[in-house]
C-alpha cells in the first residue's frame, strides 16, 4: 500500500476516530487504526467491540491496501509532522515508513485479517434530520441518564421514532428528561431502540452545526452517517422502563422565572451543600422565590429570585444539581416550573417541546 496525503487532512481523520481507542489490557489488534487506501480515498476505522468509527478523507492512492497501525503512535506522528504532504507505504509485513519533509519514521503495524469486520451497510430505513438538532437534543437529555454501571438500561438514552417524532428520554429514576421533534416517520419503520451511554457521548462530539445525520437501524445495531463520518453502535438489548407513567398528568401551580437569575442564585446556595446532605429549599410565594440552602456548623446563604406567580405558598427541597443541570441546558430567557404541593414530583417546562421531572428530597 502506498499513499501521499496532506498533513492536516490526515491528523483531521485520525483526530476523529481517535476517541474511542480502548487503553492496554484490550485486545492489542483494536488498540490499532485499520488504515485502507482505495478509491482516492483513505478510509480510517477504529472500534473497541461496542462501537466503531470510520472517517473518510481524500488521498492519492499509488497502491491500494490495507494494514493497521498502533493507534496513539500513529497520531502523535502525524501531529508532530511538519506541514505539507505525507507519504506512507507500507510494506508486505505491515511495516510503514511515513515520510513528511525531511522527517522519516518507521511504525510496525499488524495484519487487517484479525481485524474485527465492520457491520455491514444495510437498505433499512433511513431517518435524516439535521445535525444540530440531534445535538441539542441529546444535550437537554444526556445529563439525565443513570450514571450507575449496574442501572445498564437507565444508563442509555431512549431513542424512539414514533408517530410522526423523534423522542429521546433519559432518566436515573430520580430525574427525567424528555425532548420531541416531528420528523417524518412511515409507520413500518417506528422503533424504539436505546443508545448506550458511550455512543451518546461519541455523538456530542461528533455532530456538528451544519449539514444532516442519516440514522439506519438494524434489530442489534444502529449507525450514523455524519458527513465523510460513520458511527455504528450496537444496541442495548433492553427494556426502557415506562416513562410516561412518572410524568405529571397536571400540576395546579404555575411559576414564571428568569432561567438566568435562578440558575445563579442556586449555584450560589450549592456552595454551602455537603456531599452527604446536597439540598437546597425552594419557597415560591407571592411573586418571589427564596432559595436557600444551610449546613450544620458551617452557615448558610438565603437569595430572593423575582418569578410570576400568584399561588399558594410551597415549600420544596431538590438536589440543587438536579434543578440546575436542565437549566444550564435550555437556552430560553425564562422557564415555566410546575407543581402541586412540596412532596409532589415537579415539572420544568420552556417553550421547546421539553419536559424536565424532578423528584424532590424528603428532609425531616
Amino acid at each position: 500500500m502506498k499513499f501521499k496525503i496532506t498533513r492536516s487532512r490526515f491528523l483531521e481523520g485520525l483526530k476523529t476516530v481517535q476517541n474511542i481507542v480502548p487503553s492496554k489490557g484490550a485486545l492489542q489488534i483494536i488498540q490499532n487504526i485499520l488504515v485502507e487506501a482505495k478509491d482516492r480515498n483513505l478510509y480510517m476505522t477504529t472500534t473497541d467491540m461496542d462501537i466503531s468509527i470510520r472517517s473518510v478523507v481524500e488521498c492519492e492512492v499509488e497502491n491500494e491496501g490495507a494494514t493497521t497501525l498502533p493507534a496513539k503512535l500513529l497520531l502523535n506522528t502525524i501531529a508532530k509532522a511538519p506541514d505539507g504532504m505525507i507519504e506512507v507505504e507500507v510494506d508486505a509485513s505491515d511495516r510503514a515508513v511515513i515520510k513528511a519533509g525531511s522527517s522519516t519514521s518507521k511504525i510496525s503495524g499488524m495484519s487487517v485479517v484479525d481485524y474485527p469486520k465492520l457491520p455491514s451497510d444495510s437498505d433499512s430505513f433511513e431517518y435524516v434530520i439535521p445535525q444540530i438538532t440531534l445535538r441539542e437534543m441529546l444535550r437537554k437529555t444526556a445529563y439525565a441518564a443513570s450514571q450507575d454501571d449496574t442501572r445498564k438500561t437507565l444508563k442509555g438514552v431512549l431513542t424512539s421514532f414514533r408517530s410522526g417524532k423523534l423522542t429521546l428520554v433519559a432518566t436515573d429514576g430520580r430525574r427525567l428528561a424528555l425532548i420531541e421533534h416531528e420528523i417524518e416517520i412511515p409507520e413500518t419503520a417506528e422503533k424504539d431502540v436505546i443508545l448506550p451511554s458511550k455512543v451518546v457521548g461519541e455523538l456530542q462530539r461528533s455532530l456538528t452545526s451544519d449539514g444532516d445525520v442519516r440514522i439506519t437501524i438494524e434489530k442489534t445495531q444502529i449507525a450514523f452517517k455524519i458527513g465523510h463520518t460513520k458511527v455504528y453502535s450496537k444496541l442495548l438489548d433492553e427494556v426502557y422502563p415506562n416513562y410516561r407513567q412518572v410524568i405529571p398528568e397536571s400540576c395546579a401551580e404555575h411559576v414564571v422565572v428568569d432561567r438566568q437569575l435562578l440558575l445563579s442564585a442556586l449555584d450560589r446556595a450549592s456552595v454551602m451543600t455537603m456531599e452527604e446532605s446536597s439540598s437546597t429549599r425552594l419557597t415560591f410565594d407571592a411573586n418571589q422565590l427564596i432559595v436557600s440552602s444551610s449546613a450544620a456548623d458551617v452557615g448558610e446563604v438565603r437569595d430572593i429570585v423575582p418569578i410570576k406567580y400568584d399561588g399558594s405558598k410551597i415549600d420544596i427541597v431538590f438536589n440543587p444539581s438536579f434543578v440546575m443541570d436542565p437549566l444550564k441546558a435550555i437556552d430560553e430567557d425564562e422557564v415555566t416550573i410546575e407543581l402541586n404541593n412540596g412532596t409532589s414530583p415537579a415539572l420544568i417546562k420552556c417553550s421547546v417541546p421539553f419536559i424536565y421531572v424532578m423528584m424532590p428530597l424528603r428532609v425531616n
